[in-house]
């Protein structure tokens, strides 16, 4: 069947959106309608339901122990702790429902969504980091999202394999580095961002193969630069002394001076390495993915954000990797699956379908918090010839209904609006997420008024604290949202080995800077900015901003 380009007015936004050729064929491929919102709208509705980082303390309603968990303690859930949740003692069967015909399939999802337990935090395979969330095949880490395969890391965001880092996001392979951002293959970096296989330098950007550098933006294979400029490595060592890195004051100079000389410096228009027909930004070794942002190794993907390791045909997806294939409009599939839609953090389940929290699964349909489990519906079990009847009804029933394929609707989430990724992305004021049909949480997180620290009489030097500190008996001020934090003792040890100061914001602050210096997973029609070039591009850079922004061809003439 031959199909053709149709526009597309959006249910929720009213916008135009554009359905391509191959969108069709997706469609068609698996089997669902197409779709009324437009993309925007979407990714927006899959992250009301994903709550990353907003954590609480509240006791287990199993073992009644205080516990961290990712919802507050006003919400009417059952919740039990990573133990509870994970023992072998219930079966999530026992909650089954059997599918009424004459009520609509999602109220009876949603009234089974209310009644099984929820696990605290989601994480698999961590020993020693117990304060992890929606992770796996971590060791001894701290406080790490959207993370897996790392030893030693604290307060990161989606980094994968890496070791000893601190305040990081985004990085794979990387090692013994703090506050740097979409890094590959590199070891002993500071405040830098977009580098590959760099080493032992502080204040990069967009360099590749680069050592024993300060400052530096778009260099390829040098050593001892500073602001791009070529010394002696004794040159090199006495200038890095002299800047006091040690020191708070050293480093807040240094950032100003790095701020100005990248503001005269141009950047490419997407961080786009060997992404063949491919648009959106921070793209790696990927093939016709479009739309998609942290994207590699990935291949005919549409609409995403974190495709990776071999995923294939994704569509509408927040994390799909490790051969990820023929998953659309869900979140955290998990390793190894295949052919989810609309599902919420099922990992390792294949023919999944509206279902959440659900593990090693496969042909399920309105199912929560299964592990292990084959042919079941609304948490009941069924044989594979069952199953396959009632699911059919089910589908031409949610069809009929323009339901099939669309996310769960905003009612059934159970975070507030502003505790879950969607407010990173699309922030909204309270009214106006109510407006939009979403929740909101107003319990207040953390506390404020408890700090044993004043700022202005701490050691401006990590070098120079007391023989006496005692970190763990100290509580800290963020200098810009004023609540209180802690800093635990792998992390001063960490700040101590690399020489950096104690920072005086908090790591909820840190994670919001390097998210917004990061731009956002939208895409705008732009021209070169070089003189007399007249290529154009789909940039994440917005037309008001004021960074120089190159195309491809003009960029690879200045890089050094």
């Amino acid at each position: 069947m031959e199909y053709g380009l149709q526009n597309v007015i959006c249910q929720n936004c009213k916008l135009k959106f554009t359905v391509e050729p191959e969108d069709f064929k997706f469609y068609e491929k698996i089997d669902v309608l197409v779709p009324s919102i437009c993309p925007t709208c979407r990714a927006q509705l899959r992250l009301s339901f994903r709550n990353e980082r907003c954590f609480y303390k509240r006791p287990c309603d199993k073992c009644r122990k205080d516990k961290i968990s990712m919802y507050s303690p006003n919400k009417p859930y059952t919740v039990w702790c990573y133990d509870c949740w994970f023992s072998d003692d219930w079966n999530a069967l026992d909650y089954g429902l059997i599918y009424d015909s004459g009520k609509p399939f999602l109220d009876q999802y949603n009234n089974l969504l209310k009644t099984v337990p929820k696990i605290s935090l989601i994480y698999v395979r961590s020993p020693g980091s117990q304060y992890t969330n929606i992770s796996a095949d971590n060791k001894n880490c701290y406080m790490l999202v959207e993370s897996s395969n790392n030893e030693n890391c604290l307060n990161c965001y989606w980094i994968q394999v890496s070791k000893d880092l601190v305040d990081c996001s985004f990085t794979n392979k990387v090692e013994l580095s703090y506050e740097v951002d979409d890094c590959y293959d590199c070891n002993n970096l500071k405040f830098s961002k977009g580098c590959h296989s760099c080493l032992d330098s502080v204040f990069l950007l967009d360099c590749r193969n680069c050592s024993n550098c300060f400052g530096c933006v778009n260099l390829r294979g040098q050593k001892y630069n500073i602001f791009n400029v070529s010394h002696t490595k004794d040159e090199y060592k006495k200038f890095i002394k002299e800047r006091k890195l040690d020191t708070e004051s050293g480093i807040k100079k240094a950032q100003e001076e790095f701020k100005e000389f990248i503001s005269k410096n141009p950047r490419k228009y997407a961080e786009i390495i060997q992404g063949v027909n491919s648009t959106g930004n921070y793209i790696k070794s990927s093939r016709n993915c479009k739309n998609c942002f942290h994207c590699y190794d990935s291949e005919d993907c549409k609409h995403g954000v974190h495709t990776w390791r071999d995923a294939k045909e994704c569509f509408d997806v927040d994390t799909a990797g490790r051969n990820a294939e023929l998953i659309y409009n869900s979140i955290n599939s998990g390793i190894e699956t295949s052919h989810q839609i609309s599902s919420n953090l099922c990992w390792s389940s294949t023919f999944s379908y509206y279902s959440t929290y659900c593990f090693n699964c496969n042909n399920i349909l309105g199912c929560v918090g299964l592990r292990k489990k084959d042919y079941c519906i609304l948490n009941k079990q069924y044989t594979k010839e069952e199953y396959e009847k009632l699911k059919i009804k089910i589908i031409s029933k949610m069809k009929e209904k323009e339901e099939w394929g669309n996310f769960f609707p905003s009612s059934i989430s159970s975070f507030g609006y502003n505790e879950t990724a969607a407010y990173e992305q699309f922030p909204l004021k309270k009214e106006e997420a109510i407006a939009l049909g979403f929740k909101w949480e107003d319990t207040e997180r953390g506390t404020y008024g408890k700090e044993t620290i004043d700022w202005k009489s701490f050691p401006d030097s990590i070098n120079n604290l007391p023989k006496d500190f005692d970190v763990v008996k100290e509580v800290f001020i963020c200098l810009e949202c004023r609540k209180n934090y802690r800093i635990i003792i792998d992390e001063l040890s960490f700040y101590k080995k690399l020489e950096i100061p104690i920072p005086r914001i908090c790591p909820e602050c840190r994670h919001v800077k390097r998210f917004e210096n990061r731009g956002p997973n939208k895409l705008w029609h732009r021209k070169c900015m070089k003189e007399g070039c007249q290529n154009e591009f789909k940039t994440s850079y917005a037309p008001d901003r004021l960074e120089i922004v190159y195309c491809e061809k003009c960029y690879q003439r200045e890089v050094y």
